[in-house]
């Protein structure tokens, strides 16, 4: 890579990589290898860019940012944004937890995704956390629980708007248009089960309406994907209207997320090699849009809570991932070929095991601004292939030199898993000149934490005592 692809929160001083004011190497060697690296000014930054510019653009009412939390489940992490006033949307027992756990306000939850049981939306009700609904099912769960807390439970429909007029591909998957993958995708109210949907929330004693949403995702950057789903969304919101008696206005409208990360280095969307919008862009199309299909409808925006939910473009450039290199391999007879092997893995960094094209860009944190000498392939310690990035240029390499990769801050960490019994890396927060961990790594001992031998296997599986038998141990 070059010193172009540098940008805030990394910089290049001396020679070395820092985040923030803190050496990426000497992080390394404080905190040990494989480890996340989280900047906390990046983050704050990254939400007011979004919150602030939507603020502009919809004086109408409030503007809530709500944090996909799954893009970077930490406490801590939580906790920093909802300092800032951000709130969150959250799927499923464990990110509640997480929210609730973070600080985050009732008031300011939004529990949303499918398959939500009883006991669950029981607790969001208890709480005062709206249910975004997915599911005539989900509708008559909230009914019971709300009957039985003898509440009023605040409900919102997830609505999946036909992209008419939209025939582009999906940065996801290129061989599908967005117009299949948004129809296709499980989440959401089907458009054939709405009428029946609202009819009953119309005539509920225990659910009120207060709102409507819908997400597509990181499927486009193009302000026209933008346009088309809000026209879209407001329609099936004036259906929504007729079905309540014609006189229901939503308190509350969420778009959803999916807005690109500014650098939009992804290693988990095919196509992101065009510009990408500013927030302040993207705000001013989604409102105006917005606006302008409401009034078309007849319907009035004054007092409307606006809700976003950002997830990548929150976090994607907040993070690095620190690697050590541990041995060099040269081949020179069959083949010409040097490999870096290092002490991360495809597991820790959800990318596939052959990369020919590196998924992050990176740097050599100790040698930051040497000039290459070679090409090497950088690869990962499991069993699999993994080849991190293939025949890719570095200066030259040493055993203990610390690689760096960037963009690491979203949807990355929370895939790490267990393969080959390695324990997860853990993750350090900087701001300034100070770091903290705000995840520890995983011990060996946690790995197998959870693993049960019944007591017909507790014996052990070989006697040592048996002098007379060579071959003791027992069938696997």
């Amino acid at each position: 890579m070059t010193t172009a692809d540098i940008h805030s929160p990394i910089s290049i001083r001396g020679g070395r990589l820092f985040i923030e004011d803190c050496d990426a190497a000497e992080l390394a060697n404080r905190f040990g290898t494989p480890l996340f690296v989280v900047s906390e000014t990046q983050l704050v930054q990254n939400y007011h860019n979004y919150q602030d510019a939507f603020e502009r653009h919809w004086p109408e009412g409030r503007v809530r940012t709500m944090g996909a939390i799954k893009a970077n489940p930490i406490t801590a992490i939580r906790k920093i944004l909802t300092r800032e006033g951000c709130g969150c949307d959250t799927f499923g027992h464990g990110e509640l937890e997480l929210a609730l756990r973070g600080g985050v306000a009732p008031s300011d939850i939004a529990l949303n995704g499918s398959i939500k049981s009883p006991e669950l939306i029981g607790r969001a009700i208890e709480l005062g956390v709206h249910i975004v609904l997915d599911s005539i099912r989900e509708l008559e769960f909230c009914e019971d629980e709300a009957r039985r807390l003898g509440k009023k439970a605040d409900v919102v429909v997830r609505l999946k708007p036909w992209l008419e007029e939209l025939d582009e591909p999906s940065d996801f998957f290129p061989a599908r248009t967005i117009r299949d993958m948004t129809q296709t995708v499980k989440y959401g109210i089907p458009a054939s089960d709405l009428p029946a949907v609202v009819e009953r929330l119309s005539q509920s004693q225990h659910l009120r309406l207060i709102g409507a949403h819908t997400h597509s995702g990181r499927h486009s950057k193009k302000l026209e994907f933008w346009e088309s789903l809000i026209r879209n969304f407001v329609k099936m919101i004036a259906d929504v209207r007729a079905g309540m008696g014609g006189d229901w206005t939503p308190q509350l409208v969420s778009i959803g997320g999916g807005f690109a990360a500014q650098f939009d280095r992804e290693s988990r969307v095919a196509v992101t090699n065009y510009q990408t919008p500013t927030a302040e862009r993207y705000a001013e199309i989604c409102t105006r849009t917005f606006r302008e299909a409401m009034m078309a409808q007849g319907m009035r925006t004054d007092g409307i809570v606006f809700e976003i939910e950002p997830g990548r473009a929150l976090h994607n450039e907040t993070g690095i991932h620190l690697a050590r290199i541990e041995v060099i391999k040269r081949e020179t007879a069959a083949i010409d070929r040097v490999w870096a092997e290092t002490d991360t893995s495809e597991v820790f960094l959800s990318v596939g095991s052959l990369n020919m094209t590196p998924p992050f860009d990176y740097v050599i944190a100790n040698k930051a601004d040497a000039e290459t000498v070679e090409d090497v392939d950088i690869v990962g310690i499991t069993c699999n292939y993994e080849c991190l990035a293939e025949q890719q240029p570095v200066p030259h390499l040493e055993s203990g030199d610390v690689l760096a990769f960037l963009n690491t801050g979203s949807y990355i960490e929370p895939y790490a898993c267990n393969f080959n019994a390695l324990p997860r890396p853990g993750t350090v927060l900087v701001k300034g000149s100070e770091a903290c961990w705000i995840k520890r790594p995983e011990t060996q001992e946690e790995v197998f934490a959870r693993d049960i031998v019944p007591e017909r296997l507790a014996e052990p599986i070989h006697d040592d005592q048996d002098s007379g038998n060579t071959n003791t141990y027992t069938a696997a």
